[in-house]
């Protein structure tokens, strides 16, 4: 995908719509991978066409490339002439397919996708090297070493899979080694854009959870029959970079590295991980949108109250996920029961009108996630964390509810820690439901030393020993 990147050439639109045509063009692709098209040739009437019709698809090439683009926003116009106007416009692309010949964007018409994220290797896990033995090897003498590699997968052929193989570069006597990776998905049914897109949205979701951070799509590539098309939209973006890497650099690479959960730490099949994972996201959306919206504030180093709500949101709706249906259900069955046992109407109407199925109350959603989270990490119970939990539940009601004239019982500081305690409650929630066990995820919590103080500073917990480790990944790492 790199090498679209600032990409600028003339180029020749050829079908706009349903219209054919030969008008000459530019297309440019920005750093932020976004695909613009200027044209100083429109005829008012194809210019009316695409005001009105920007969900068209519109065919160009250039010497080197093949663009089909599906939709276009209409970002700027100029006229000439008087009586026969011919219009200069600037239109940029929804989503553009990039190959040798152009792509038919029918329905249902991809039969597979594969793509690349912001630190993939790392976030699939897994290694096409063993550990190197550099016992008995001196620098300044000449001695032949063994690099044992091997191309390895998780996944099956329908469904998700990931590969990572080896890649040894020889420069002169130096010698580089690089890994190649992708993230694949494919099916015996044929897959819409917007199919591929919701699948898309689901597996970066989950390795945002694996992080504690956001994850952006870097690359990305469609099939069609036997043509591979480059892929840019919606989903791409330049982040290709963790900040754990930047901004813990007073720990070790191996110390990084083990905080981040991997796709390898699943014992289970990928495609049942991420779809499991896309029924829980489907459960609660609010609470996944408030973790996205922290992971974004984070990057952009935001923090106002407004995080600690955001976290707070988060706890409630992961604990009332599960069993909010069920809840209502039974307190309509008890409205209803109690609605048919009135005569007067006025009454039932007051009754059905003001009587709203309030669910479980926020404290308990605190006492839950906290207790759930202390049982996995130090396996104890939340008994000695109540005023903690009292004053966020009280803080919780200051920020939220304007009425309120009281002054707010934490500090700034207590509110980051709290915050980023609740969003690693919310991984480990996420975690335990998709499998992970809690050895693994004690361990890899232990890791994470910002974490580590604010758990103990705030709720008077230590992570208890695990005894496992972080997976071959991280081993063979350090050993590089």
């Amino acid at each position: 995908m790199k090498q679209l990147l600032n990409y600028c050439m003339s180029c020749t639109l050829e079908q706009i719509g349903e219209v054919k045509c030969s008008i000459a063009g530019l297309i440019k692709v920005s750093e932020n991978y976004s695909v613009s098209i200027e044209t100083k040739e429109l005829s008012r009437e194809l210019y009316q066409q695409m005001k009105h019709n920007d969900n068209d698809v519109i065919c160009l090439k250039t010497v080197d490339q093949h663009v089909t683009i599906m939709g276009y926003w209409v970002t700027d116009k100029h006229t000439r002439g008087v009586e026969n106007v011919v219009f200069s416009i600037t239109c940029e692309a929804k989503k553009s397919f990039w190959g040798s010949q152009y792509c038919n964007v029918h329905d249902n018409c991809f039969e597979e996708f594969s793509m690349q994220v912001t630190e993939g290797t790392e976030l699939v896990g897994l290694t096409p090297y063993g550990k190197l033995d550099t016992k008995g090897i001196l620098s300044h003498i000449q001695s032949a070493i063994h690099i044992d590699t091997h191309m390895k997968i998780i996944g099956k052929e329908e469904g998700f899979s990931c590969f990572i193989a080896p890649q040894v570069q020889r420069i002169g006597t130096d010698i580089r080694l690089g890994v190649q990776y992708g993230i694949n998905y494919s099916q015996e049914c044929t897959l819409s854009i917007s199919d591929i897109e919701d699948k898309i949205y689901n597996i970066v979701l989950l390795m945002q959870i694996l992080c504690g951070e956001r994850v952006s799509v870097t690359n990305m590539k469609v099939r069609q029959g036997e043509e591979i098309y480059k892929y840019l939209g919606q989903p791409i973006m330049p982040k290709e970079r963790l900040h754990t890497f930047d901004r813990e650099h007073f720990g070790s690479r191996g110390y990084v590295r083990r905080k981040i959960f991997k796709l390898s730490d699943f014992d289970q099949d990928i495609d049942e991980v991420i779809r499991r994972f896309g029924e829980l996201y489907a459960e609660d959306k609010v609470a996944f949108g408030a973790y996205q919206q922290l992971m974004m504030d984070d990057e952009l180093q935001i923090f106002t109250a407004n995080n600690f709500l955001k976290a707070m949101q988060m706890a409630e709706g992961i604990e009332r996920a599960g069993d909010r249906k069920k809840a209502h259900r039974e307190f309509k069955k008890i409205l209803n029961s109690i609605v048919e046992k009135l005569a007067d109407e006025d009454d039932k109407q007051f009754i059905t009108g003001h009587c709203d199925d309030h669910g479980e109350e926020f404290r308990e959603c605190l006492d839950r996630i906290t207790n759930n989270c202390f049982m996995v990490l130090s396996e104890t119970d939340n008994s000695g964390c109540t005023d903690i939990i009292s004053n966020m539940k009280k803080d919780r009601d200051v920020y939220t509810h304007a009425s309120h004239k009281s002054e707010p019982l934490l500090s700034q500081a207590d509110l980051r820690g709290i915050t980023y305690c609740f969003e690693v409650f919310f991984r480990i929630e996420v975690l335990i439901h998709l499998g992970l066990s809690k050895e693994l995820i004690r361990k890899r919590f232990s890791y994470d030393r910002r974490f580590v103080a604010y758990y103990e500073n705030l709720f008077g917990q230590t992570i208890k020993e695990a005894d496992c480790g972080t997976g071959e990944y991280d081993d063979i790492m350090q050993s590089i």
